[in-house]
Formats: C-alpha cells, structure tokens, sequence
C-alpha cells in the first residue's frame, strides 16, 4: 500500500509539534529569554542568580532590594533610571582597581555581595573581597553589618574612582540640582515625586518637614505636611529658600 506524501507531512508535522510541546513541558524549550532568577528551596530568588543584564527596578522587584540603597551605596547619580541601569553598566562608570596584585572591576558581583550582607542572605563570593569604602560606610550606617562583619569589611575597602570625570557623585550632583531648582514653585496641586522632580533633593525634604520622603510619591506635598500636623505655608517657604 502507497503512503500519500500528504500522509507523511502531517507525521512529520505531529512529531515536531509533540516533540516541542514536550520539551516546553520539560523546560527544555524556550524561545524567549527569560530573567527571572532561580528560586532557593526556602522560596527566595537566589543571589547566585543575579545578572548583569538585570536593571536596578528589576533586583528591587525580585529581592526587595532597593533601587535608591543601591544608587546610595555606590554613589551613583540620583537620576540614575531604575528601569534601564543594568548591574553590567557598573564597569562603564568606575575605573577598575588593583587589589592584591589583580585587576578587580566594580560590576555583578560587587552587587551581589552588597545584597547579600545588606538581605542577610547567605552568598559565597569566589572574587569579590574587597568592597569601596562608599558602599561598607552604606551598609554600617544603616545597620547592615554584624560586629565580626563590620570588622572585616572595613580593613578591605578601595576608593571608587569615576572613568568620566564629568560623572558626578551624588554629593555633586544634588547641589547642582538644588540651584537648577531655583526657579521651581510648590503649589497646593505639587506632588512630592514632582517636587522631586523639580531638583529638591530627598535630604532636602527631610531637613525641612522633618520626614522622610513618603513611599507614595503622588500624595501632594499640601496633604502630606497637613497630615503630619505641620503648616504648608511655612514648609512651602523653606522650600523655595
């Protein structure tokens, strides 16, 4: 008996479609990347897993990791955008170091170590033994470190240094957004993440309300300092000085 050719594509068809139908079951066939990093037996994202490719918004997403602690710790810009700065990108921005005779670059891992004591959870780094000074000052100030690591960190530090001199550190940086910032009004319709916007710097915030920057950024300034039982006016005023 004669097979139609038309008998034999439909099996050729059936086979590939099964055999890829099995393999996504498997996971064994993907045609997307996927960047969503492993989970440990305990349910948390392995910090193992983190990558270069991944953006500060996305490590904020994964591990509860801020975006602004990391920003902070490494005195990155405080425009620096969460959702487009890659961990990778950290080698375009600060001179590699020489630390015990070897080229040390300041990228992933760096990152990871930084999470690691920051979430307390455990990461066994097999290059990265030196932290900056910046990043363990960070980590202390915010009562990060225990006393054994505290100890350690601080006898192995090195001083970030900027490949581009043009690339301002967020001490820099924040003065010369307060006197852009001149110009700029607070209304009764102003939203904090606008007056963010408009140059006032988080400390700046903070040293005239006496509060830090809420998490929501659309409550309006107006509502904000009224609910925290402080006369717009007057918080108004200092803002514009």
């Amino acid at each position: 008996m004669k097979i139609k050719s038309i008998h034999i594509l439909l099996a050729i068809i059936i086979i590939i479609g099964g055999g890829i139908l099995l393999a996504s079951e498997l996971d064994l066939y993907n045609t997307t990347r996927v960047k969503s990093p492993r989970k440990t037996v305990e349910g948390f994202y392995d910090i193992y897993d983190i990558r270069g490719s991944h953006t500060l918004e996305e490590i904020e997403k994964y591990y509860q990791l801020p975006a602004s602690s990391v920003i902070k710790a490494f005195g990155l810009r405080p425009d620096t955008n969460p959702n487009f700065f890659q961990l990778k990108d950290m080698k375009e921005i600060f001179e590699p170091v020489e630390l015990e005779e070897e080229e040390y670059v300041v990228e992933t891992d760096t990152v990871k170590v930084f999470a690691s004591l920051y979430l307390k959870i455990p990461y066994v780094s097999d290059e990265t033994f030196y932290l900056p000074g910046k990043t363990v000052n960070y980590l202390i100030e915010n009562d990060k470190l225990t006393g054994e690591e505290k100890e350690y960190w601080q006898g192995h530090t090195f001083k970030l240094e900027y490949l581009d001199s043009k690339y301002f550190t967020a001490s820099k940086f924040s003065k010369i957004v307060v006197e852009e910032a001149e110009g700029f009004k607070v209304t009764g319709r102003t939203t904090v993440q606008e007056l963010l916007n408009g140059g006032i710097t988080e400390e700046k915030f903070e040293e005239v309300s006496g509060f830090k920057v809420p998490e929501d950024k659309s409550v309006l300034v107006r509502d904000f300092v009224i609910d925290k039982g402080l006369g717009f006016g007057e918080i108004k005023d200092k803002l514009a000085e």
